[in-house]
């Protein structure tokens, strides 16, 4: 069965560039091709992202993998200080 893709809202798509920039700073900053400065402004994106409480079922899923991402992001920002 084929998975539904939610429709595309401002608010998804925000939570979708987000969830999709976790991983590229997580791999940036362990690999030290990213600044922890360039690095802090990205996560500044993704925080700004999850600020208000989404009502879609969509949103709130994307939601909570930029703030589980967010908190392994924060433990590597915070050791790199």
């Amino acid at each position: 069965m084929s998975r539904q893709i939610p429709p595309a809202t401002p608010e998804i798509n925000r939570l979708r560039a987000a969830a999709a920039l976790i991983p590229i700073i997580e791999n940036g900053l362990t690999q030290a091709k990213l600044s922890v400065e360039r690095a802090a402004g990205m996560a500044s994106f993704c925080e700004w992202t999850i600020r208000s409480s989404p009502q879609d079922p969509a949103a709130v899923k994307l939601a909570e993998t930029v703030v589980i991402g967010m908190q392994r992001i924060r433990r590597v920002l915070s050791a790199g200080s």
